[in-house]
């Protein structure tokens, strides 16, 4: 198992966020929920029931739990988002990539308006998000277990 530290930010205005930015869509069979694929970034769009969840496995835990990729999905404390499909894999492969190319790692809230306006795009970025938007809040373990690709 790989560990990385990934490094979080938050929006100094509340619903402040930048863009997401052209990508591809992969739809997670049987939700509302959607992978995206960009330049540099993955994202995770989530519809609010699932947001809640994971909110509750990030914020209600004075240490926040590591963040797991792995063949058989995306952990976090006891919130598992399953991979069903090889598209899904893919999204495996995009963050491998990207976090082999740059070790310095990011994670925070965009935004896309196809998926509408209330949505957030949970991003993981090896690029910094604007400054003038996001102040860093802390680290979290990220782990990739085995080879993902």
């Amino acid at each position: 198992m790989r560990n990385y530290v990934l490094k979080r930010y938050s929006a100094y205005f509340r619903g402040w966020c930048q863009a997401f930015g052209e990508h591809e869509s992969i739809e997670l069979a049987g939700s509302e929920s959607h992978w995206l694929l960009g330049e540099n970034q993955v994202g995770l769009v989530l519809p609010r029931p699932q947001v809640r969840l994971l909110y509750r496995e990030v914020l209600l835990h004075e240490k926040v739990p590591a963040l797991t990729f792995s063949k058989r999905g995306v952990e976090i404390g006891t919130l598992l988002l399953p991979f069903r499909s090889e598209s899904q894999k893919r999204v495996l492969e995009a963050f491998e990539q990207i976090i082999d190319a740059n070790p310095e790692f990011h994670v925070f809230l965009t935004s896309h308006l196809l998926y509408g306006g209330g949505n957030k795009i949970i991003t993981f970025s090896s690029k910094r998000p604007l400054s003038i938007i996001y102040k860093e809040i802390g680290t979290m373990q990220v782990n990739l277990k085995g080879h993902l690709g």
